[in-house]
């Protein structure tokens, strides 16, 4: 069996500097009033029950402070000019070009900040009462095969996990997990997967003779294990039985679109690592314009995303692609666990719900945040819980 030590070799790569306390910021809005993490109704937009209605005046207001004109049709206008995936069916839209400093993310930033605002938000308190006309979504996210105190989890319908719920993913660690999920009364659970599953990335498990003799040794144990204690011959995501896993794909739940991607840019040697550039942008095209929640691993550059050494790891050409193409409500991720938090840029809603701190203790809280949905539309989605799965099922 794997010593999960061998798995903190990436903590070298951190800065062993003391993180600072993140001050509770309350962002002001034109009214002066403070912003939080739960949206404000969006007059009589109620999404799942009447998608087409929207207010004449063309104006949202989330968090009680307004956010420009944004047209009524935005999202419906553009998905239907946008080209078809033939295999998905899925409408996408025109790429965003690569940046030229995508190699340098501390350095892309220092260009991009003036145009790309970060503004601190105030996280929703836990034991907020979860309404019938709202969908709660709680997140969580590196947790690296550490116990979690189930009691400590607040109540809600839609638990979001944005990956690094293992050390390596082993499938005796996928089992554990997924009968942590089993015990959770959320009705829905959706998963990704992070650097950590390592099982879950079919490429990094290919033996190549290019690999280092430890890195060898260690595909080969995964490998071996995958083999001895997967029954009948699945595989480690597979195991998840108590979750929608997404990798590169789409549900929707309660009217609301969550796309969930794995991909991160190329630190160390671990799972579902891509190179900056092109081919991380190639994964971010996938995503449709017009999501309403992002779940991805890693973060965007410039929210939560910032070392302790003053360094930034996030992604730009992620950030670019959420600000100028695809708009969600909300982006959940983790990964940069100094990074925990929520900021805005006046739209999207950046979450990074890391729940261990840069030396792998299970510090930080989950974070809640609730999107409003016609009270008859969120009943039919909390009764109907076994029907929906197997349909997401069948079509994956």
């Amino acid at each position: 069996m794997l010593s999960p030590a061998l798995l903190k070799v990436s903590l070298n790569r951190r800065s062993s500097a003391p993180v600072p306390q993140d001050e509770k910021m309350m962002f002001p809005s034109r009214s002066r009033t403070a912003s939080y993490l739960q949206p404000m109704m969006e007059d009589q937009e109620l999404i799942g029950f009447n998608r087409d209605r929207r207010r004449s005046s063309g104006s949202i207001i989330v968090d009680s402070f307004e956010l420009g004109n944004v047209s009524p049709s935005r999202r419906s206008s553009i998905a239907s000019t946008l080209p078809v995936d033939k295999k998905s069916r899925r409408k996408l839209s025109t790429p965003v070009p690569l940046h030229q400093y995508t190699e340098d993310p501390t350095l892309a930033w220092e260009m991009l900040k003036e145009k790309r605002p970060v503004k601190p938000v105030r996280q929703m308190r836990l034991d907020t009462p979860v309404k019938p006309d709202h969908v709660r979504f709680v997140c969580i996210g590196c947790t690296h095969g550490e116990q979690m105190d189930l009691s400590k989890l607040p109540p809600g319908d839609v638990l979001l996990v944005a990956g690094d719920f293992t050390s390596c993913g082993l499938p005796n660690e996928v089992h554990s997990f997924n009968k942590l999920l089993g015990k959770l009364k959320y009705a829905y659970k959706v998963v990704i997967g992070g650097n950590h599953e390592c099982t879950f990335d079919d490429t990094f498990l290919k033996l190549n003779k290019e690999s280092e003799p430890k890195e060898m040794a260690l595909k080969q144990a995964m490998l071996s294990a995958i083999h001895s204690d997967s029954k009948g011959g699945i595989s480690a995501k597979e195991l998840l039985s108590n979750a929608i896993y997404l990798e590169d794909n789409v549900i929707e739940l309660f009217g609301i679109t969550i796309y969930g991607t794995p991909w991160q840019p190329k630190v160390d040697n671990w799972a579902f690592n891509l190179s900056r550039g092109q081919s991380l942008l190639d994964k971010w095209n996938m995503i449709p314009t017009g999501v309403d929640v992002l779940l991805t691993h890693t973060p965007p550059l410039g929210h939560g995303d910032m070392m302790n050494n003053g360094q930034r790891m996030g992604c730009v050409e992620l950030l670019n692609t959420v600000f100028k193409r695809v708009r969600p409500k909300y982006h959940v991720f983790g990964h940069i666990h100094e990074g925990y938090g929520c900021t805005t840029d006046g739209y999207t809603k950046f979450i990074n719900c890391c729940q261990c701190n840069e030396n792998l203790d299970v510090k930080n809280e989950p974070v809640i945040f609730d999107i409003p949905v016609h009270p008859h539309t969120k009943q039919f989605y909390v009764q109907n819980v076994k029907k929906i799965l197997k349909r997401f099922q069948k079509k994956n």
